[in-house]
């Protein structure tokens, strides 16, 4: 059995499920039950709607504030992850502020010129609408005009925490390299020690990759010529961010310092991608595509002017240099959230510091994809990779270092690794505990872990003239971000501008960097390019909480798991079943046409969910937790009273 807490093994013991897991809902509110007079239009009997109301998360530090952020992720880890699953798929209203002052489809930017509009802005009114595929998951699946009238592929960010700790160790890795009186800033004299190339080696057996150069083009003064991932700002003689800087002159600049920008395709040479961390991946869609303006000190605050920030409740630093939330919080009130109002719409903070360290904790958590195949199979297939030099930009696998040092180790409170059993022809996870718990805290290991089968490098490439981009100002965009082959069997369309139909015409459109890849593919014989295929369709993705798993650690996915005296069907990883009060689900019932159905709405809301502790408590329904409510027992959505 595995190392699950007392508390944990007594919950999971009562057995777990999803009750009619494969049917999808709607993610607004349905927070009524099956069969109750009256509440038909708003219940949800598959129990995966949202089953409580927008309420703005407290963020705190003392995880003795009950309903506050650090008690949530700290004592109930998994309603943590729950109510941060909710921010990621909730459709937000009118009354949250969505959409803002400017209603919908309204042009946003700027592109680089400074003048021509970029994306349509406020276009959606939730996440889901372009990472919904599979539906009610981290998904992709959609096309978008951005930077030019051909679309940009929405990724799915299955394995998100997984993302954004390569990037941040990797930005670690090269730091070490180059920062050598260890200060936390590469200066002139340093860059100009280091060799042309910086590399870093992602795990034991893969090959080193290049970076860049780090050398300023003018020996002691200019620019370093790093890959288009890595972003850069410059700095004083004592570090601190010079912003508007662009290069290093020996007069008010004297270095630089840099992340890896690791979500978003790519934009041209020299201009990046779009977030570095997950955090920023939340508040920046949520401003551009739905109008709601996140005020969040974690991403902002950057006492030592240096540009970064402290880590989050997650653990993740942030880059305050290059990624701030767009609500500055310039005017604060006595509890400490913003009384500005960035896009002038009366509503006030849209998106709290709390959301978004819900919102993390659920992206750093949630599964990475899976293989459709035997680990025979799998090896076969990278081969097949590695023969067609796939591999020197698609890198398998990346080890993430224990904590120690400079290293963060594996952040996450737990591991989902799913398999295909070949026997059942199905997909099967199971549960990994990935902490231990210290009293009524639990504390993530934050030991080694490597993540196999990414097939990414996170660098940028010019993958030749049919993957360039005319953007809307008319520059040409060349270099875009190597694509993480994990779950790319689970969909279309393919490339960076969603353009592609099949694999093989994605495959095929490849040249410029991946030209000699190419050509061994096309030189390949035909069965050598099926297999390929094969392989690269098996890369998939899964519906998370209907996938058969073990959650208990006995090894066993029971056909009959019952949870707070339910039997909810068979066992999936459900948060809901992991709460520290766990959710009951009504069960068995007659619907409006008198057939018994298994309902998983639960009964237990209030409780389960912890709307009464202190700091979630919102009386008045109008989305302002009491705490912060001037008036809670009048209703008002913009501020509390209006």
């Amino acid at each position: 059995m595995h190392p699950l807490t007392n508390r944990a093994v007594r919950l999971v013991a009562l057995g777990l499920c999803l009750g009619a897991g494969t049917a999808s809902g709607q993610y607004a509110l349905r927070d009524k039950l099956v069969g109750v007079t009256g509440t038909n239009v708003a219940m949800d009997a598959s129990g995966r709607s949202i089953k409580v109301d927008r309420v703005r998360a407290i963020h705190t530090t003392d995880n003795s504030l009950e309903g506050g952020t650090a008690y949530l992720i700290q004592k109930d880890p998994f309603l943590a992850y729950q109510l941060g699953r909710n921010l990621n798929f909730r459709e937000f209203r009118v009354r949250d502020g969505v959409l803002g002052k400017g209603a919908a489809s309204q042009l946003g930017g700027p592109m680089p010129d400074g003048t021509t509009a970029k994306l349509t802005t406020n276009n959606t009114v939730g996440c889901l609408a372009c990472h919904n595929a599979p539906d009610g998951n981290p998904g992709g699946g959609i096309n978008l005009a951005k930077d030019s009238g051909f679309g940009r592929q929405a990724p799915h960010y299955y394995g998100a925490g997984l993302v954004e700790m390569i990037g941040i160790q990797t930005r670690t890795k090269m730091l070490q390299q180059l920062d050598t009186n260890l200060d936390g800033w590469v200066s002139a004299a340093e860059a100009a020690a280091a060799g042309p190339s910086l590399t870093v080696v992602p795990a034991p057996g893969e090959a080193a990759l290049d970076f860049g150069d780090p050398q300023l083009d003018g020996g002691l003064t200019g620019k370093p010529s790093f890959n288009n991932i890595v972003v850069v700002w410059y700095v004083d003689g004592n570090g601190v961010h010079v912003p508007g800087a662009t290069g290093v002159d020996g007069v008010t600049t004297f270095g630089y310092d840099f992340e890896l920008v690791v979500w978003g395709w790519g934009q041209g040479a020299g201009r990046g991608a779009l977030n570095p961390t997950n955090r920023a991946f939340l508040w920046d869609p949520f401003n551009a595509h739905s109008g709601l303006d996140a005020y969040d000190p974690t991403s902002n605050s950057d006492p030592d002017g240096d540009g970064l920030a402290a880590p989050s409740l997650s653990g993740a630093i942030q880059f305050p240099a290059t990624h701030k939330s767009p609500d500055r919080g310039v005017h604060l009130h006595a509890n400490g959230y913003s009384l500005d109002d960035p896009d002038g719409d009366e509503y006030l903070n849209e998106i709290s510091e709390g959301d978004l360290d819900l919102g993390e904790w659920f992206m750093l958590n949630v599964p990475a994809p899976a293989f459709r195949g035997t680990p025979a199979e799998y090896d076969d297939g990278v081969a097949l990779l590695d023969g067609m030099d796939c591999t020197s930009c698609h890198t398998a696998d990346w080890k993430l270092e224990a904590q120690g040092g400079d290293f963060a180790g594996d952040r996450r409170l737990f591991d989902f690794p799913v398999t295909w059993n070949d026997a059942a022809q199905e997909f099967q996870g199971k549960l990994v505990p990935l902490w231990t718990q210290v009293g009524d805290v639990f504390v993530p290991n934050r030991g080694e872990y490597t993540v196999s089968g990414v097939f990414c490098d996170f660098r940028h490439h010019d993958l030749g003239p049919e993957m360039h981009e005319i953007g809307y100002d008319g520059v040409v965009n060349r270099p875009f971000r190597t694509a993480p082959l994990w779950g790319v069997g689970s969909g279309f369309p393919w490339g960076h501008d969603g353009r592609s139909l099949t694999l093989d015409d994605v495959i095929r459109r490849h040249g410029g960097e991946a030209a000699a890849s190419r050509a061994l593919y096309l030189g390949a014989s035909v069965g050598d390019r099926q297999a390929l295929l094969r392989f690269l369709g098996n890369l998939q993705l899964y519906d998370i909480e209907s996938l058969p798993a073990d959650i208990s650690g006995d090894d066993i996915i029971s056909n009959a798991f019952v949870v707070q005296g339910k039997d909810t069907g068979y066992e999936r990883f459900n948060a809901e079943w992991l709460f520290k009060i766990p959710v009951r689900i009504q069960g068995d019932v007659l619907n409006a046409n008198g057939q018994l159905i298994k309902s998983s709405a639960g009964t237990n809301i209030r409780n389960a969910y912890g709307t009464d502790l202190a700091y979630l408590k919102d009386n008045d329904g109008d989305g302002w937790p009491d705490v912060w409510d001037p008036n809670d027992t009048q209703v008002g959505y913009k501020n509390g009273k209006k």
